[in-house]
């Protein structure tokens, strides 16, 4: 189609006239034997600031323009207004225009006509609704019910598909060698890979043109498939996400470079507008309705987790998240799935779309002086893709569970896709790739097909050959990146059993058109039935009831969300109204998970039962379940021991050390009778609620100096976490010059009942005797391979028994605990007027002989070994209170 653009006030005049046969009057005139359509704008949509001047125009098109891309797949769209002939010399916008305006990315807002005729038509033939559902592309208008039934949900390709989640806009852009703008003058000359057929006015240049690719489209339902099925049935990555973010960068880059070769300004903020407010809105609907089921059906002690990944998810930090609680030691579980977990891939994905379209601006100044931007973007492209592959590999080799969220450590992938999306427009000129609507058909079309299946088949094999969940992302990523370039770079092959033919059909665009969507959904279904099944891994009837289901869900969440917010006129129509679509919903999630956590808050606890014949006792297993059972698992986060007061005073340290917080119980100024220090690992720091009575009665100065994951065991080689720690706890010992120092002396394991005295335990306490420091030494408490609050908790919450949780969940004393404690030799170890007492709290954690989860109506541990702060306050402190008054008197 031909038009006389008005966008940046600058008319194509050479083109216009090259179009008209004749001298027109006014604007929109031409003689009536000409078979051309009309089509006035008497306004541009866009706001003023957007754009040149207003002017009335008219775009006329010639029947022998190529089609516009019809949904699902079809011929290119015909060139739109405000792209640039090569041989046009235009006015480049200024550095604030390259910022503010982008008047050349108005979405379609309608259908577009059908020309009247075509130069040549496609031989009609009868086929089956199956053979057309199966093979050929979605006709250009359907009935509602059709529409809504089986095709595609947008109406038309969107003029430029930035991302790998466009619905329709699969593009790919051309891109002539020096040289070759002169031979594109002659109107008798092949068309250039890419451009639509048609012929050209004489004299006219052939602009380079977006290619509708049927064939990435459908890409995008296989990726999409097979992270669904290998998340569904095999509880396994696929490789699936990496090519999503290989396609968001081909996109992405292909959007870019045409707007710097065809004189249009970059548009940066225009572009997040536009991209954010079509990718948050759906994202919104999904996180508010997994926070709704959540609440109905997940237990209490996920929901805060929920809560934060939710609003880290809606602000595309949910990868950032997730890195955080893999090296958060009081992070409950990190491991374990929630409902939302994978929105890390779209984090990674939305923050890449902030960062990467700057990365054009360094080149704006070669835009606007001609020269080329290609080869410096592959070079700047290159380097950043070099370093984040490095990062990667060393990442993934030392801390794979961290790298596998980590952006710079993915940034790479995204590298790859923009250098071929760069160097494709060579590599199609030098093969003699062409398009369908080309009329013409390519060379090397048998191998480009076999290309194609090849990159499917190793595409399909990655997630089975490799274990993508434990070597990614390292470079071991090429495998489904090389797989997805083999299938962009054979593009359309020719023939029939090609695999671009397969990925044209409706099927594939079906599921192309609503794989966003599709990926939002299936996680979170998937993950509520097997929570509510208690299954690890789904069946084969149960993972096809997800799979539908989440087909479905994804097919009304885009004909409900997701498809009116990329249509919406009023929506394109001002910057301001996208971005008060994108703050809506960033506001509804906050909103949402913040105003649930607010009820929480302000619902009472429970106050410990008095005594009496109501009251259940501690040191046994209830037969029925309490009215209420403490502490509630949203409250697990305050069962961690804090002291009110920050070191300050004459127990302020000299020097932080990391991964330790100084605290105390009384101010800085406080003259206490005595100070306890608490020093080693978390299960120390565990028993500082038991010390309080005591502190409280002696006016006492308690201080936590624990360091999580890290006993007290000076005079040891210790490893480098931990490197350190026992040299400065000596050190403040020194300073402060303590009465009582109470840490953990045993370890216990998981898995049996190898309870050990750690090697230098024995030292390390001579060491504080010795500076005529007395100890209190405790024996371990026993660790978990589960999650000794969840399980309890999913027992009770299906109707059960604190019996039935011990049943589940609980173990004989003797299958956790050695015989005898291994810190009773440390009985004999005396100092200079000092003296350690072992303290050994077996009975009262495992009453009889049987460690249960639930004690009375108080669960005994937090996670898989920590004590709840209740059950140390309320069962434990009463013994320690009379121990401690039996050591000093």
């Amino acid at each position: 189609m031909v038009t006389v653009p008005w966008s940046h006030g600058l008319p194509r005049r050479k083109i216009a006239e090259a179009a008209r046969p004749a001298p027109q009057e006014g604007p929109c005139r031409h003689p009536r034997p000409t078979p051309r359509r009309r089509r006035c704008r008497r306004r541009s949509p866009w706001p003023a600031w957007s754009a040149g001047p207003r002017r009335e125009g008219c775009a006329i098109s010639s029947p022998s323009d190529p089609l516009a891309p019809r949904r699902g797949g079809g011929p290119a769209r015909p060139q739109e207004d405000g792209e640039h002939a090569e041989g046009d010399a235009p006015r480049l916008a200024d550095d604030l225009s390259d910022w503010t305006q982008e008047a050349e990315d108005a979405p379609a807002l309608g259908p577009t006509p059908e020309p009247a005729a075509t130069t040549t038509p496609a031989p009609s033939r009868p086929r089956s609704s199956l053979a057309a559902w199966t093979a050929d592309a979605l006709p250009s208008s359907t009935s509602s019910l059709d529409d809504w039934l089986q095709g595609p949900a947008e109406a038309h390709a969107e003029r430029e598909a930035e991302d790998a989640w466009s619905t329709s806009g699969s593009v790919s852009g051309t891109w002539r060698p020096e040289g070759e703008e002169s031979r594109s003058r002659d109107a008798a000359s092949a068309p250039s890979v890419g451009v639509a057929a048609g012929p050209a006015p004489t004299g006219a240049p052939t602009p380079p043109r977006p290619a509708f690719r049927r064939e990435l489209h459908g890409l995008r339902a296989v990726a999409l498939g097979l992270v669904a099925v290998y998340h569904i049935w095999l509880g396994r990555v696929s490789g699936g996400v990496d090519v999503f973010l290989f396609l968001s960068a081909f996109f992405l880059t292909g959007t870019f470079v045409r707007r710097l070769e065809s004189g249009r300004p970059l548009g940066v903020p225009r572009y997040w507008l536009h991209t954010f407010k079509r990718l948050l809105p759906p994202a919104a609907v999904t996180i508010l309705l997994t926070l709704l089921a959540t609440a109905l059906l997940l237990p209490p002690s996920i929901w805060p987790t929920i809560m934060q990944q939710a609003v880290a998810s809606a602000v595309y930090l949910q990868n950032a998240l997730l890195v955080a609680m893999q090296v958060d030691y009081h992070a409950r579980d990190a491991g374990a799935a929630s409902p939302l977990q994978h929105f890390w891939s779209l984090s990674v994905q939305g923050q890449a779309f902030i960062v990467w379209p700057l990365l054009f601006l360094l080149v704006v100044r070669r835009a606007r002086a001609g020269r080329s931007v290609r080869r410096p973007l592959i070079a700047i492209i290159a380097v950043i893709g070099a370093v984040s592959l490095t990062w990667s590999i060393l990442s993934t080799q030392s801390q794979q569970q961290i790298a596998y969220f980590d952006t710079a450590a993915r940034m790479w992938e995204f590298a790859a896709g923009s250098l071929l999306a760069l160097s494709l427009p060579v590599l199609d000129r030098i093969t003699g790739a062409r398009r369908p609507e080309d009329g013409v058909p390519p060379r090397m079309r048998t191998l480009r097909a076999l290309a194609g299946w090849a990159g499917i088949a190793a595409l399909l094999a990655c997630g089975i050959v490799l274990d993508v969940s434990s070597m990614f992302p390292g470079w071991i990523a090429i495998w489904p990146l090389a797989a997805a370039a083999a299938v962009v770079v054979a593009g359309h092959s020719g023939r029939r059993w090609g695999v671009d033919a397969l990925l044209s059909t409706r099927p594939a665009a079906f599921i192309g058109d609503i794989s966003y969507a599709l990926y939002l959904v299936h996680w979170p279904l998937l993950v509520l039935w097997l929570h509510r099944s208690g299954q690890e891994r789904a069946g084969l009837l149960d993972g096809f009831a997800v799979l539908a289901a989440a087909v479905l869900l994804a097919w009304l969440l885009t004909r409900a969300v997701d498809a009116p917010v990329r249509r919406s006129r009023w929506l394109e129509a001002r910057p301001w109204r996208a971005l008060v679509a994108v703050a809506a919903s960033v506001a509804l999630v906050a909103g949402a998970a913040g105003g649930w956590w607010g009820v929480l808050q302000r619902t009472p606890s429970s106050p410990p039962p008095v005594a009496g014949e109501d009251a259940v006792p501690t040191d046994e297993v209830a037969t029925e379940a309490p009215a209420q059972l403490r502490p509630e698992g949203w409250d697990l986060g305050s069962q961690w021991p804090e002291l009110p007061e920050s070191c300050s005073g004459a127990w302020d340290p000299v020097s932080d050390f990391p991964h330790t917080r100084c605290q105390q119980l009384l101010p800085g100024n406080a003259e206490p009778s005595e100070t306890i220090v608490v020093v080693g690992s978390s299960h120390a720091r565990q028993y500082i609620p038991a010390l309080l009575p005591t502190a409280e009665a002696r006016d006492a100065q308690i201080v936590n100096l624990a360091m999580d994951g890290c006993g007290f065991l000076a005079g040891t080689e210790r490893w480098p976490y931990c490197a350190g720690y026992d040299e400065w706890v000596l050190e403040y010992l020194d300073a402060v010059e303590p009465d009582l120092v109470v840490t953990t002396v045993t370890q216990t394991a998981p898995d049996s009942a190898a309870e050990t005295l750690p090697e230098g335990t024995e030292g390390a306490v001579q060491t504080l005797l010795d500076r005529g420091i007395d100890v209190l030494a405790m024996r371990d408490t026993p660790r978990w391979e589960a999650d000794q609050y969840a399980c309890p908790e999913a027992v009770i919450e299906g109707g059960g028994t604190p019996v039935e949780a011990d049943e589940a969940c609980g173990a004989d004393a003797s299958a956790k605990l050695a015989p005898e404690s291994p810190a009773t030799p440390l009985e004999t170890l005396t100092g200079p007027g000092s003296s350690v007492r072992v303290l050994d709290l077996t009975e009262e954690i495992c009453p009889g002989g049987r460690c249960s989860p639930i004690l009375g109506d108080t669960y005994v541990y937090m996670d898989d070994d920590h004590l709840t702060r209740v059950f140390v306050e309320e069962v434990l402190a009463p013994t320690v209170t009379r121990e401690l008054a039996a050591a000093t008197g």
